[in-house]
């Protein structure tokens, strides 16, 4: 065969043995500072564009993913009706109640404040005192702040979870929003237990938010608790399960217009 003829196929065979190995380099290669994306010989075959598709469809994903947690449609609409607002919980109610009673006299709302001391879910499930106030008061939004007394509490999850599904039986239907402890100590799962089991949206955690605290070193000062509650609004105006009404008042404080005070369980 002719020297020409011979390093033509030599040419030729080089060219092919290049291909064969670049068909199968998935990850590309590098030339200087030139990036080279190469598809396998089993998908240039296949017509298979799964690199192309992969990258395209991961865009979309995130896409996807920041237009979900946007989505509100597990919302309900904000309520602008006037509501007969029930608010249950322990002493921490002392600072919380009288701003949200400032708020409730600014929206046209009506408040139910109900203090029972150094209570829990224990001591209100086992009462059926819930079930008593919203007959008495017929709430259409209730709002509870439990848990401060339940921070020591041994394998929590187990001990209380009945008390808390109680609860929540004896609110029902109505729309209701469970604000957390303000931790001064790392719990033994209260908090967990509320996230688990109480309706998306309607668990404010507290436990990382700052406080100021009262002498005790427990209870925020009555600033700090006022500065919790607005807290609390705020974040009810984009993440609440059942937002109402609670445009920011003028004046500071107010008293419920209706207050009940039980003393510390025996």
């Amino acid at each position: 065969m002719n020297k020409d003829y011979w390093g033509l196929w030599a040419l030729l065979c080089v060219a092919l043995l290049f291909f064969v190995v670049l068909s199968f380099k998935t990850d590309g290669f590098r030339i200087g500072g030139l990036e080279i994306k190469t598809a396998s010989f089993a998908q240039s075959a296949q017509g298979d564009c799964d690199d192309t598709d992969t990258t395209v469809t991961a865009k979309a994903g995130k896409r996807q993913d920041k237009a979900a947690s946007k989505d509100s449609t597990w919302r309900a609409p904000v309520d602008t009706t006037a509501k007969n607002i029930l608010f249950i919980g322990d002493s921490m109610l002392e600072g919380l109640a009288p701003r949200l009673a400032s708020y409730c006299h600014k929206n046209g709302h009506t408040l139910v404040e109900v203090i029972w001391y150094s209570s829990s879910t224990k001591c209100w499930a086992e009462t059926a005192r819930l079930t008593k106030l919203i007959n008495k008061y017929h709430p259409n939004y209730i709002f509870v702040c439990l848990g401060a007394n339940e921070l020591y509490v041994p394998d929590i999850k187990r001990a209380r979870k009945p008390f808390l599904k109680q609860m929540l039986a004896e609110i029902g239907d109505i729309p209701y929003l469970w604000i957390g402890p303000p931790n001064w100590v790392k719990d033994t799962g209260i908090n967990d237990l509320l996230a688990e089991n109480l309706g998306k949206g309607c668990f404010y955690l507290s436990a990382n938010d700052h406080f100021d605290r009262s002498r005790d070193g427990a209870h925020p000062t009555r600033a700090s608790a006022h500065l919790w509650m607005d807290r609390v609004v705020k974040w009810m105006n984009t993440n609440a399960a059942h937002p109402i009404q609670l445009k920011t008042p003028v004046e500071e404080t107010r008293r419920a217009d209706h207050i009940v005070i039980y003393q510390p369980p025996v």
